[in-house]
């Protein structure tokens, strides 16, 4: 099943598990060896496990006790002698999270390296988007939050010496990326738990959105940050995410924030061959799909709240026919087809709070998911309203050299100890986060659904009616969290 990271812009090539035409992509070049997810009747691993796999040829590659789930690696038959073992409830392909080609504008160096050594908040006239949320800064009289609570960030990493990063990095970050990294392709990837450098940018980005402390300055810049690193410069498997938000849960981080996501597919994946008319059933990512459901149940069970992005596809999530159609239009041809109910994952999944994205006049950004019952609350994100009407019309040079982006993206803080711009729901994400993290800090630690409610309740501009579908409870508003 084809899965997305972050959303950033629409710009995203998606790799799924069909993504050489007529077979599976799996992580190992291996002939005839692919990954399988399997999740157990009970939240454990049964004892034999490992020794039945070995018997059948297969072996384990990851396992996460405590929702009852693991990775294995074996020969397309193991899956028929799995399922025969009574205490195993599903096996399937394991599902692919492909890493974007994400759009970002970079600043000119030479104001890159004079914000760097600004011993003031150099880029704040250019932060239009925190302004918005802080009113103007207002909310940081209230309070800026404090390292008693932290906000754990699936994602690419980050900068571990970026001096707006340094100060509110926790120790504790793990990366969840194994040796060689995905598929074999990386082998920079030395598979060190420690090694949660940023080598992309997203999650840098991300995290100064939050707590930014220097040059630029977050939501909740005295809020303390946790990296899980999740996703090299490709793409990654279910599993490290599984892994990484089971492992946040259990270093009690206070939010999880996870700017990535996806779709599902309740239904079946297929493939016809264009050459013998074959139709080939490619299976569908149940497996996964209950995996992820119990990492959701899990974590929350720990006391941690998740917010998640909605998506950068411009769709109705709730429309479950149209949006089999979207994934048909748009990820499927070349033989490939989806049957069945679609959702977005983890977006519409129980108890996670799920972001929309907004521009500077609280409009509904172009490329934002929407759907009633499906957002939550709205938070700046950024827009490309100007950026597509010049693209489109052969002026792309033009709102480059005009420098339109500061009027529409969202600057904040890179891989390398730098600034850039760019827009999504994955902007929009992290603000709540930071704004949750606010209310803990002030009202104390209490049960992640209490906290929701308390976000919906006072930390947005209330909206009405029709505009729910769009904004859900409203337009996030640091200031009116804490006074």
């Amino acid at each position: 099943m084809k899965k997305i990271l972050s959303y950033m812009l629409a710009f995203a090539m998606l790799v799924g598990l069909f993504a050489t035409g007529a077979g599976i992509t799996v992580a190992n070049a291996e002939e005839n060896v692919k990954s399988y997810s399997v999740v157990f009747n009970e939240n454990s691993i049964p004892d034999g496990f490992q020794e039945q796999l070995a018997a059948y040829g297969a072996e384990i590659v990851n396992e996460i006790p405590e929702i009852g789930y693991v990775q294995i690696k074996g020969n397309s038959n193991v899956v028929e002698l799995v399922k025969g073992l009574g205490n195993v409830q599903a096996i399937t392909p394991i599902v692919t999270w492909a890493l974007p080609k994400t759009e970002r504008i970079e600043l000119n160096e030479e104001l890159n390296e004079e914000a760097s050594n600004s011993d003031e908040v150099y880029w704040w006239h250019r932060q239009w988007d925190i302004k918005r949320i802080t009113e103007n800064g207002k909310s940081y009289e209230m309070g800026t939050g404090s390292h008693d609570v932290v906000v754990g960030i699936i994602d690419t990493g980050i900068d571990r010496d970026h001096p707006d990063l340094v100060g509110n990095l926790l120790p504790g970050s793990k990366n969840f990326v194994p040796a060689g990294g995905f598929a074999g392709q990386e082998p920079y990837e030395t598979g060190d738990e420690g090694a949660f450098d940023d080598l992309h940018g997203h999650g840098s980005h991300v995290a100064g959105s939050i707590a930014a402390n220097g040059a630029m300055l977050g939501v909740a810049p005295d809020t303390g940050i946790r990296s899980y690193r999740v996703f090299g410069t490709g793409s990654a498997e279910s599993s490290w995410i599984i892994d990484a938000m089971v492992a946040a849960a259990n270093d009690n981080v206070d939010v999880l924030s996870m700017s990535l996501g996806g779709f599902d597919i309740l239904g079946q994946i297929f493939y016809i061959d264009p050459e013998t008319g074959i139709k080939e059933k490619l299976g569908d990512d149940i497996a996964d799909y209950i995996a992820y459901k119990r990492a959701v149940q899990y974590v929350q069970s720990k006391g941690v709240l998740i917010v998640v992005a909605s998506g950068n596809d411009g769709i109705n999530c709730t429309n479950r026919k149209e949006m089999t159609e979207f994934l048909n239009a748009e990820y499927g041809g070349d033989g490939t087809f989806f049957v069945g109910a679609s959702f977005n994952a983890p977006a519409q999944y129980p108890n996670v709070v799920t972001v929309s994205a907004t521009g500077q006049n609280d409009e509904l950004a172009v490329y934002s998911n929407y759907g009633p019952g499906f957002i939550d609350i709205a938070a700046v994100g950024g827009d490309k309203k100007m950026y597509l009407e010049y693209l489109n019309n052969g002026k792309f040079d033009e709102y480059l050299a005009n420098k339109l982006y500061y009027q529409e993206f969202c600057l904040s803080t890179a891989e390398d100890g730098t600034y850039y711009y760019s827009i999504g729901t994955s902007m929009a994400c992290p603000k709540v986060s930071a704004v949750a993290a606010l209310l803990i800090d002030k009202y104390g630690k209490m049960e992640p659904n209490k906290l929701a409610r308390l976000l919906y309740k006072k930390a947005v501009d209330p909206v009405k009616g029709k505009n729910r579908q769009y904004f859900g409870n409203g337009h996030l508003n640091a200031y009116n969290a804490l006074k």
